[in-house]
C-alpha cells in the first residue's frame, strides 16, 4: 500500500510554504543587488570611455543599463521592492550592444553571455526564458547584419548552449531545493508532513482566523492498541499500518487539507475553512474507512479521533489541548470512535452550573 506523495496532494494546500517551484525566489534580491554593484564598478568606466570618444549613443545605453540596475539596488538597500522590472534591461541593452557591434565588431556581442546568466538567476523561469529568447533572436540578427554569416552561426550556437546550460543548472538547483525541503518537512516513513511543518501551518490557520475569521478544524487521529500490533506482528507490519492509514486519510480528505504525523502512531489532519460539525463528518468517514480496511491479516485496526474547531483568540497549545482532550475521551469511551471538543465543552457548562447551584 503506497503512501501519499507529499509533493502532490498534501503540498497543494501548503499555502505559505515554498515547495521548490521557484527555488531562487528568496535569493533574487541578493543576486540583483550584487549584480548592480558589480555593474556600477565595471560598466561605468565603459560608459565614460564611450562619452570621451564621442560615442554618445553607446555611452548613454551603457549608462541607462547601470542606472536601471542601480535604482533597483537602491530600493533593495532601503528594504523596498525593486520598482523596475529587470526585463526592462533589454531596452537599453540590445540597442547598446548593436551600437557596440557596429563600432567595435564582434566584441560588442560578448555582453550577451553575462546577461543570459543575469536573466536566468534573477527572473522567474518564464520571464527568464522570454528575455533570453528575445536576446538570442535580436542579437543574432544584429551580428548577422554587422559582422556576417560566419560569426553569426558561431554566436548563435554558443549563446544557445549558454542558455541551455544555465537552464539545466537552475533545474538542478530546483531539484536539490525540493529534496532538502522534503527532508525538512516530510515524515520519511509515511510521506506526509511532519510535526515541524504542522506547527507552522497551524499557526497560519490561527492568523487567518484572527484576520479574516476563517474557520479551521483539526482531527487528532490515534491508532488504537498500536503497540500490540508491533508486539504481535513486528515493527515492519506496524510501519505498513501507519503508511496504510496515511494513504486512507489522504484519499478521503480534500486537496486543501493537510496531514501530519506528529508521533509514533498519531496523526493530525488540518481542515481549513471547516467548522466542527463538518469536520466531525469527515472524522467519522475516516474512522469507518480505517475500520473496514484489512490493514493487517486476521485483525481489525481501528483509530480514535478527537475533533477540535479553532476558537477566536485561541492559542496553538490551547487548540491542540482541546483536540487531545477529545481524543482522550474517545479512548476512554471504548476506542474506535469520534469525539468533538465542542461536545465536551457543552457538557462542562451544565456541570459547572450544578456545582455553582450546590454552593
Amino acid at each position: 500500500m503506497s503512501a501519499p506523495d507529499p509533493r502532490g496532494k498534501a503540498t497543494e494546500g501548503a499555502g505559505p510554504v515554498e515547495t521548490g517551484d521557484d527555488p531562487l525566489a528568496i535569493y533574487r534580491e541578493r543576486i540583483l543587488y550584487a549584480t548592480a554593484t558589480a555593474a556600477a564598478v565595471f560598466l561605468t568606466p565603459f560608459s565614460v570611455n564611450a562619452f570621451v570618444q564621442g560615442r554618445f549613443a553607446l555611452g548613454t545605453g551603457i549608462l541607462c543599463a547601470v542606472l536601471l540596475l542601480g535604482i533597483d539596488a537602491l530600493a533593495i538597500y532601503l528594504k523596498k521592492s525593486p520598482p523596475l522590472p529587470l526585463i526592462l534591461l533589454l531596452v537599453p541593452a540590445i540597442p547598446g550592444m548593436g551600437l557596440a557591434l557596429k563600432v567595435q565588431g564582434f566584441f560588442g556581442a560578448l555582453w550577451c553571455y553575462p546577461m543570459v546568466l543575469l536573466f536566468t538567476f534573477s527572473l522567474s523561469q518564464r520571464m527568464a526564458n522570454a528575455g533570453n529568447i528575445v536576446l538570442l533572436v535580436s542579437m543574432t540578427a544584429l551580428v548577422y547584419h554587422f559582422i556576417g554569416l560566419e560569426y553569426t552561426i558561431r554566436f548563435f550556437m554558443t549563446l544557445t548552449l549558454t542558455i541551455i546550460l544555465a537552464t539545466i543548472t537552475l533545474s538542478i538547483v530546483g531539484a536539490l531545493h525540493r529534496r532538502l525541503l522534503d527532508q525538512a518537512i516530510v515524515d520519511p516513513l509515511t510521506g506526509v508532513f511532519n510535526r515541524r511543518h504542522m506547527e507552522r501551518c497551524l499557526s497560519d490557520a490561527i492568523e487567518r482566523k484572527r484576520r479574516n475569521s476563517a474557520p479551521a478544524s483539526l482531527l487528532l487521529i490515534d491508532v488504537d492498541r498500536f503497540k500490540s500490533v508491533n508486539d504481535e506482528y513486528g515493527h515492519a507490519m506496524g510501519d505498513r499500518v501507519l503508511r496504510g492509514i496515511a494513504s486512507l486519510v489522504a484519499k478521503r480528505s480534500r486537496k486543501l487539507d493537510l496531514l501530519f504525523r506528529i508521533g509514533g502512531e498519531e496523526f493530525i489532519l488540518l481542515l481549513p475553512d471547516a467548522q466542527e460539525a463538518s469536520a466531525a463528518v469527515v472524522a467519522e468517514q475516516l474512522r469507518a474507512s480505517v475500520a473496514e480496511t484489512p490493514l493487517v491479516d486476521g485483525r481489525q485496526v481501528t483509530v480514535s479521533i478527537g475533533v477540535s474547531e479553532l476558537q477566536g483568540g485561541e492559542s496553538l497549545d490551547s487548540w491542540m489541548k482541546h483536540a487531545d482532550d477529545a481524543l482522550y475521551a474517545a479512548k476512554k469511551a471504548g476506542r474506535n470512535r469520534v469525539v468533538c471538543a465542542g461536545a465536551l465543552r457543552a457538557e462542562e457548562v451544565p456541570n459547572l452550573r450544578s456545582v455553582e447551584s450546590g454552593t
